[in-house]
């Protein structure tokens, strides 16, 4: 059987269950993580070692196993044939159930088993699911539905999207915001901002130490699931850059610098834990009870995606302290975190995935690696590329077991590829990836037809360049063209290319807004 979901430090409070690891397998002893294994029910314990092999997995560091099995959130249980085909699962059971599912399953097996294998060995190589007939087709249209149908879910009365339980979103309220400023919609720059606004004067966030929790049980935003990722902050400060609410941003950085980042590396922890006791009590019963746990593993995604975030916010806001921490942070990356072969790992000693390698690719590329960005762009090809459908896949083919034979091209992903692509100035190879997704359809997942959207909208656009290093000047040029990509570099002037053509050296911010303007027939 396996458990799908997120391992805890030991410890660690808060509500998530004896189970909350992954634990993956078929008629699958228990291996367990950070010592958790004691607090797992005897009786389960007991007939988990007798009648399977039971696997446990973080999702953090196998997302390929969690894009996969996962049963519909985690933790994930799911029991599994010895070659990996699924019988069945769900999300979290309590002792008495895991206890009765995982000897009715057994006991099922024990007597189907020759049939099941027998199908499973007759079954052809898994191949990618058919597109249901709501493909998106990829013209400039498709920006407009996206970003509507955000539009036609937002909440009006509480901020983001649909009812409880309620997830920030921040691919989508970047989306919002970028399509404010190229369309001069207050409308939907509203929408972006008040979202943000809620989260942050709610329950969403920690009014003593800072930072955002992962997400919210209820439609308000007043009751939070106690947890900090380091992966949502990456989003959310994107989102509050691109919306201009410095105070809210700088008081997220604020906790991210004193309580993830690790000062000798310049890279920062996963998460902290979630101890709901802890976040409840106030500055002064906090003081007296130690600090939730934090996961200090690194993930390369997760700090190459902050990394963009803070190099927005430096441009965006005037936030040297945070371009540095990018700086430092892409740096270290690259020069510890890069297989002999050249792609970037995931983690320590964790072979790397799409997603390290498309958020290293932006990271390089913002800020102005272009060797670099070269270097790992063709080592994304070469170990990523399919070779069929075109565009990426999520992972490399090198355990072809059960569902990991399972060829996936995740549209988020992709979507991160081609905006890389194009700002490196490949349109034509972001077209591919692009048209590669086109049978993506828009119930893919929030972030991915938000990524899509975004890609979709810069490929259509000539490509603008910014090269100052004054700040007044990059801001005023992000506020009103939010897809120029800024190169920190040069003297207080700036130099504008649109494309291949370069205007002569621009002095003011005024000066700047009006040729962007005028030349990009922004209203």
């Amino acid at each position: 059987m396996a458990d799908l979901g997120r391992s805890r430090l030991p410890g660690g409070g808060g509500t998530e269950s004896p189970h909350s690891a992954l634990h993956l397998g078929g008629l699958v002893p228990l291996v367990p993580r950070h010592g958790r294994d004691h607090l797992l029910h005897p009786e389960v314990q007991r007939l988990l070692q007798d009648r399977y092999l039971p696997v446990r997995i973080d999702r953090d560091l196998r997302p390929d196993i969690d894009l996969r099995y996962n049963m519909g959130g985690w933790p994930t249980t799911a029991f599994l044939t010895p070659s990996g085909d699924v019988l069945t699962g769900a999300t979290y059971l309590p002792p008495a159930d895991m206890a009765s599912a995982a000897t009715r399953v057994a006991d099922f097996y024990l007597t189907h088993g020759v049939e099941i294998e027998s199908k499973a060995a007759a079954a052809d190589t898994p191949a990618a699911p058919e597109p249901e007939a709501s493909s998106l087709e990829l013209d400039q249209g498709a920006v407009t539905r996206v970003v509507e149908g955000f539009a036609a879910s937002f909440d009006a009365e509480f901020g983001g999207f649909g009812l409880a339980p309620k997830f920030p979103q921040p691919e989508a309220l970047s989306l919002l915001a970028e399509r404010a400023l190229v369309t001069s919609s207050s409308r939907l720059m509203d929408m972006a901002r008040s979202s943000l606004s809620a989260m942050a004067a709610g329950g969403m966030y920690d009014h003593v130490e800072g930072g955002f929790f992962r997400y919210s049980t209820t439609r308000d935003w007043s009751v939070p699931h106690y947890e900090k990722m380091l992966e949502d902050h990456a989003g959310l400060i994107e989102a509050l850059a691109l919306t201009g609410q410095a105070e809210i941003l700088d008081g997220a950085a604020d906790y991210l610098v004193t309580t993830l980042l690790d000062p000798s590396t310049g890279l920062f922890a996963g998460s902290q834990d979630a101890d709901e006791h802890y976040y409840l009590e106030d500055a002064e019963g906090r003081a007296r009870l130690p600090a939730p746990g934090v996961d200090r593993r690194i993930y390369v995604s997760w700090n190459a995606a902050l990394a963009v975030a803070f190099l927005l916010a430096d441009s965006r806001l005037g936030r040297p302290r945070l371009r540095q921490l990018a700086e430092r942070a892409i740096d270290r990356l690259w020069m510890q975190y890069r297989e002999l072969e050249g792609s970037m790992w995931h983690s320590d000693g964790v072979p790397g995935q799409l997603q390290d390698q498309v958020w290293m690719l932006l990271a390089l590329v913002r800020s102005g690696r272009e060797v670099e960005a070269r270097d790992l762009a063709r080592c994304l090809d070469r170990d990523f590329e399919d070779q069929v459908g075109g565009g990426y896949l999520d992972r490399r083919d090198d355990e072809p077991l059960g569902r990991l034979a399972l060829p996936l091209r995740p549209l988020k992903e992709n979507a991160l590829a081609a905006i890389s692509l194009l700002e490196m100035g490949a349109p034509e190879a972001a077209a591919r990836v692009l048209d590669a997704v086109a049978a993506a359809t828009l119930d893919a997942g929030v972030g991915g037809a938000a990524l899509l959207a975004r890609a979709l909208d810069r490929r259509h656009r000539v490509a603008v360049r910014l090269t100052t290093s004054n700040p007044e000047i990059a801001a005023a040029g992000l506020g009103t063209f939010p897809y120029l990509l800024h190169e920190f570099a040069g003297d207080e002037r700036a130099i504008l290319c649109l494309g291949q053509l370069c205007l002569s050296p621009i002095a003011s911010p005024e000066e700047l807004i009006q040729a962007i303007r005028s030349h990009l027939l922004l209203v």
